[in-house]
């Protein structure tokens, strides 16, 4: 086995060594594919949970002729949890139906990453450390005498039926096969052993900091450290050893809430640590203040953004106007710099948003209410990035990043025929997840930066078709 390998399980299992004995059971999926010389795994997924009472505990068995698939829960100790990275070694993971593996090559070998702070399809949050060891291209593994079309029609025929196999993935809390990228994947997915709590919030001139971490931990080693702005400008930070709470049992987990005298700041970030390892940061703020002044102007006028919403997630397909107006709205309340040429008559043959970052980075933006590529939308968008850059490299600004973008209300999965069009050309393809996910971050500080660089990971894996014939 290579070096590289070898390095990402030393990695990953020496970051989890700060809080192994945290994890008390783990969530088992799988997809596997069945052949003549067994079954072999498209993609499986073992979650590392620190809680078990906040996890869904109903399983999953499905099987046709060509497939079989599940999802079970089950207690972990420290030598479960060193058997099945033992296991993952060889590509190989224990199932509801015994040990299924990861198909190679001829020579056998499998490639492993270590994603130390998130899961690649994750982008904020709580830490979530991964193992990703892959086998065999997936389009290998799939292949069928009659395409790869034939496991999307295999599962409506089953005894319970799913639409395709990605809404069987998702039914088994797997990626789909777009976001699996090209080959067969095994993961290893470790959740975060202690968060600052949703619970936290400022009242009046004192922060109510909410802590909750897993009963095994050692409150000594947690820290809580904090930044605040103050009216004057000037920063206050700090930090306190979780050994100075107060701590209660709440059934798999210990709970304290730490109190900071915040003057007339009216927000703080919260930083959780564990020895040493940084977990989880969160912003705690006054429910009567707004941390985003274009949040507290678009409420003057749509309070809870409930206009917003509709006309991004529920728009008029006659009026796509009006859904490119909302999405320019969208991008000024996160901090981006706005230009709408799509609403300007003599202009239109432009894109329809130019937004600008804080660092003046910039996004080339399409909407569409309806399939990405409808009127040649990606050929026309990659036109027009190509002469964006070509003018940037004129006047000398060659040094900003350029990402196109198309933005349509429709699922990931309703739009997936367009997705290798879209990776093969790089633009990044914002669906009804991604526009929910950004509504969310409204109520933060705007971060234009954050959110480019978020978008840019939105880009599809380049692939070749799912339904070319073997």
């Amino acid at each position: 086995m290579s070096n590289s390998f070898e390095q990402a399980f030393v990695d990953f299992e020496s970051l989890l060594s700060k809080w192994q004995t945290a994890y008390i059971c783990s969530i088992h999926s799988y997809v596997a594919v069945k052949r003549q010389e067994g079954s072999h795994l498209l993609v499986g997924r073992i979650f590392l949970e620190p809680i078990r009472d906040e996890v869904n505990e109903s399983s999953v068995q499905f099987e046709t002729e060509n497939i079989v698939a599940g999802r079970f829960v089950k207690a972990t100790a420290l030598d479960s949890i060193a058997e099945l990275l033992e296991n993952a070694k060889a590509g190989r993971m224990d199932t509801d139906r015994g040990p299924i593996s990861l198909l190679t090559d001829s020579s056998g070998s499998i490639s492993a990453s270590f994603a130390p702070i998130y899961h690649p399809l994750i982008s904020d949050g709580p830490r979530l450390p991964s193992l990703i060891i892959h086998g065999i291209n997936k389009y290998e593994l799939l292949k069928s005498e009659w395409g790869n079309r034939q496991f999307d029609w295999e599962v409506k025929a089953a005894d319970f039926p799913f639409d395709s196999m990605d809404d069987l993935l998702s039914h088994c809390t797997l990626p789909t096969l777009t976001q699996m990228g090209d080959l067969s994947t095994l993961e290893i997915v470790a959740r975060t052993p202690a968060v600052v709590g949703a619970n936290s919030v400022i009242k009046g001139a004192e922060a109510v900091i909410e802590c909750r971490m897993a009963k095994r931990l050692d409150p000594f080693k947690l820290r809580l450290g904090y930044r605040m702005l103050q009216k004057d400008q000037k920063i206050i930070r700090s930090s306190v050893t979780g050994d100075s709470f107060e701590w209660r049992d709440d059934k798999d987990l210990k709970v304290a809430f730490h109190r900071v005298a915040i003057g007339e700041a009216s927000v703080l970030q919260a930083f959780l640590s564990y020895d040493r390892i940084s977990l989880h940061q969160w912003w705690v703020t006054d429910p009567q203040k707004n941390l985003n002044p274009w949040q507290a102007i678009h409420q003057i006028f749509d309070q809870d953004l409930d206009l917003l919403r509709k006309m991004l997630l529920k728009p008029e397909t006659d009026k796509p106007y009006a859904f490119e107006g909302a999405v320019s709205t969208l991008l000024t309340l996160l901090g981006f710099s706005v230009a709408n040429y799509g609403r300007i008559p003599k202009l239109q043959k432009g894109p329809d948003i130019i937004a600008f970052t804080q660092s003046g980075h910039v996004g080339i933006v399409e909407c569409t209410v309806g399939l990405i590529n409808e009127s040649d939308k990606l050929a026309k968008l990659v036109q027009r990035t190509a002469l964006i850059k070509e003018k940037f490299a004129d006047v000398r600004y060659g040094n900003l990043q350029i990402q196109p973008v198309v933005v349509t209300p429709l699922s990931r999965e309703e739009v997936a025929a367009d997705l290798p069009l879209a990776g093969n050309h790089g633009i990044a393809v914002v669906c009804k997840q991604n526009i929910e996910n950004a509504l969310s971050q409204v109520e933060f500080p705007p971060n234009s930066d954050r959110v480019f660089q978020d978008t840019k990971k939105l880009v599809p894996a380049e692939q070749p078709s799912l339904f070319e014939n073997s």
